[in-house]
This record gives C-alpha cells, structure tokens and sequence, in this order.
C-alpha cells in the first residue's frame, strides 16, 4: 500500500473514442512509477460499446447502429454491450496491480463502494450487490466493468444521469421482435436513473465533486489534479487508431437461449420447444430465475398447463400467447450466467 496521491483526470466532455481509448492508454503506459489514476469524463456523443468477449456483430444489430449514426467501440475488459452517452458521467480507475487486491471480489468493492457512497450522498438508497451491480432500491443506476490492462488493474463505471432505452432496445442484435419487446420492458422496469429517481438532477460537476470526495476517503490518498504524460500521449494516439479498427458485420446470430443480461438476476432468453403440433418459440424474460414474463408463437395445441393468462394488461398477439407461469420447472427455463 502507498499513501502517494492518486492522480485526478477532470476532463469533461471528451470524443466516444477517446472516453474510451484513455484507459486503455493508461493501462498500457503503466509501470511500478506511473501515479495511479482516476478520470472523469462524459461522451461528446452517443455511441455504443461492447465487452472484450462479445463479438459486436453478434451483440449488436451494427446495420442499425450505422444507420442511426453510433460508432461502434469495443472495449478490452468485460462487460456487456452498452449505449453510452453526455447523459453519463464516466469515473475510470487505474491503479497498478501491485498497487491494488488480489480478489476480483475485492477489486470490485474497493473502486465501486466510492461511487456507491456519492449516491448515498445524493439521498439514494444505493448498494453493492454481488460483485459488481451498483443499484439504486434494487434497480441498476450504472454500468461497470473491469480487468487488467497491461500492469494495471482497471475498473470502470457510469452513473446514468438519464438513458436512452429506446436506442439500447433498437442497438441489440436479437432473434425475435418479442425478443426485444421484453428487453425493452424489462429495461424500463429494472434500470434507473438520477433523473427518475431524484426531484432535482443535480449538474454533473457536483456528483464529479461527490466521486473525488468519495474516492479520497476510501483510498486514504488525496486526489490531485494532474495531466498526461508524453508517453501517455503516445499510448493514447496508440489506443484511439486500434479502436478506430471496424467492429466488423454479419455473421451467424449467437445463441439466444444464454440469455441477454438486463439487469442483476434479469434475463431475456428465447428458445425452440418441439411440441406434438410442431416447434414452438418460446421466449421469456426471467427474473432471479423466475419466468416474469413470456410469449408463446407456433402451432400450439391447447394451453400449456404451466401457463396462465397475464390480467387485464395482457395484450392478444397474433400466432402467439402471452402469460406468465410461477417457478421455472425445467432445466431449460433458467437463464445461464452471462457478463
């Protein structure tokens, strides 16, 4: 452990690319004399963001995306395919390995529970669950991920000011529109904002305040204003042109019974049941195991026994039947771990 100041890059508004390329230029320049680094930034501009282990042709519908106008990044630690933009405050951490946990576990808590505690000091009631889900009364408020990145340990988040649900539902890449109908509803119902949530959305400047406050008491190091290095330059005209590399197109969908993740314990899945009348395609959304909400299309010979109509909000969809069933009773209907 060291008690040397943590270096604070307040960069405001910056390029999709460079929100992004910066801690990657940090992590690659890094060696034992780097300052461990803290930036903040938000988005010039809307542009959406995969995960290292996503194939972007396979999370996302890129025909759409470009159509739209959103670039395409894909990022080098883990996560999800995400929509980002000037709604969101970004806070990027950047410490050297040696310099930081062992136990992802712990990784996690130690740069997370700063950016937990400036929500708790907006008046929310917000929470680490699990690893890594920062919530706000058991809705997501943020986006994280992390990984190494050359000898640093690199742990990013977001704090949604407000979102745009309809460019993330329109983003996915999925195989059925029913598909995206619960994504989307479920978007809406387990995702967050400081918008929905707060009768007066403070400015971005006094949550960065709250973020550089929070960090420097968890830390026990002082963050001081800093700038990037000529090395550091270089890496990062280094990350922007390998970023910058096209995302590619087409390809054969992924597999839809994994499971799109919405939230912590929130799925949608879609899957190909054989049945006496033929197959039959079944896609739901379950929460912490449970079917919520699913639709039924194909040649159906009567109701399923599990099934149960949905009440007075339950919409008749042609070739299709939409209810809802209690504890999901096959092995099939659980929704697989997914990033």
């Amino acid at each position: 452990m060291t008690d040397r100041p943590v270096r604070l890059l307040d960069l405001g508004e910056v390029s999709p690319l460079r929100s992004q390329a910066l801690y990657h230029a940090l992590g690659e320049s890094m060696d034992a004399e780097s300052p461990d680094t803290i930036v903040l930034c938000r988005p010039a501009a809307p542009h959406f963001c995969v995960g290292y282990h996503q194939l972007p042709r396979e999370a996302l519908d890129l025909d759409w995306c470009r159509r739209a106008g959103y670039p395409v990044l894909q990022r080098r630690i883990g996560g999800g395919a995400v929509f980002l933009d000037g709604s969101q405050l970004f806070y990027q951490c950047i410490f050297h390995r040696r310099r930081a946990p062992l136990m992802v576990a712990a990784v996690y808590h130690r740069f997370l529970m700063p950016a937990v505690e400036a929500l708790r000091g907006l008046g929310l009631p917000a929470s680490l669950e699990g690893i890594n889900e920062i919530e706000v009364a058991g809705r997501r408020i943020a986006g994280t991920g992390g990984g190494q990145i050359g000898e640093a340990m690199v742990v990013t988040g977001n704090i949604l000011f407000d979102f745009d649900y309809e460019a993330m539902a329109c983003g996915w890449r999925v195989p059925s529109e029913p598909f995206r109908r619960l994504a989307a509803e479920g978007l809406r119902r387990h995702v967050t904002t400081l918008k929905r949530e707060l009768a007066r959305v403070p400015p971005a400047g006094e949550v960065s305040r709250l973020l550089v406050d929070r960090y420097g008491e968890a830390l026990g190091r002082p963050l001081l204003p800093g700038a990037l290095t000529a090395r550091e330059e270089e890496a990062l005209r280094r990350a922007e042109q390998e970023l910058t590399a096209p995302a590619g197109s087409g390809g054969a969908l992924g597999r839809p019974d994994r499971g799109l993740k919405i939230a912590r314990g929130v799925y949608v899945r879609q899957v190909e049941v054989a049945t006496s009348a033929g197959p039959v395609r079944v896609t739901l959304r379950l929460r912490d195991g449970i079917i919520d909400d699913l639709v039924l299309a194909g040649p159906l010979p009567g109701q399923p026994r599990r099934a149960r109509a949905v009440g007075t909000g339950a919409r008749a969809l042609p070739e299709s039947r939409r209810g809802v069933a209690g504890e999901a009773g096959t092995e099939g209907s659980r929704a697989h771990s997914a990033s």
